[in-house]
């Protein structure tokens, strides 16, 4: 064996007992059993993700543009005085040339999802005066999206459960 492959052997091996002599002190949660991939996850800069996002695309009508672009500040200046603790983020994109618009928009949970509605529904009303919701995706842990099913079924969302195994980094960009 050359002594090259040794080392690495070695690295690997000193690497792995250093992770799982770590992750033995990592606090779990009740009933999950010791998993030195979870431990890892949990002391790196990753974490599960289980973000509720809501992406509704607006088209805006006909002559319209103005009127729908002067609403859109209202609903940030709501979410910042009344959604600190449930919006994970929040802002739109475009209008494109032929005038869409889409809310990008993330949530701790399908409660925090829910609190945004009620918070802005009166600017929502004023902003379908010009512009309609031409589509709606709701995007998270399957579970959530049940919770949301029944309180937004009259906007015929397309649901899209989160597939198991999402992370999100838990870092600050700022």
């Amino acid at each position: 064996l050359t002594q090259s492959f040794c080392n690495m052997k070695l690295s690997t091996l000193l690497f792995n007992i250093a992770i799982t002599s770590t992750c033995a002190f990592a606090p779990l949660p009740i009933g999950i059993k010791h998993d030195v991939k979870r431990s890892a996850l949990q002391m790196s800069k990753w974490e599960d993700d289980a973000i509720v996002t809501l992406v509704p695309k607006f088209k805006i009508k006909d002559g319209m543009r103005d009127q729908y672009m002067q609403a859109l500040p209202k609903f940030v200046d709501l979410v910042k005085a009344n959604e600190e603790e449930t919006c994970v983020f929040y802002g739109f994109v475009g209008p494109t040339e032929d005038g869409y618009v889409i809310c990008r928009e993330g949530y701790v949970s399908a409660e925090g999802l829910l609190k945004h509605l009620d918070n802005v529904g009166d600017v929502l009303n004023e902003a379908l005066q010009s512009a309609d919701i031409v589509d709606l995706m709701v995007q998270g842990p399957a579970n959530e999206l049940e919770k949301l099913k029944e309180p937004l079924k009259d906007f015929s969302p397309t649901y899209y459960p989160l597939v198991p195994g999402a992370i999100r980094n838990k870092s600050n960009f700022n």
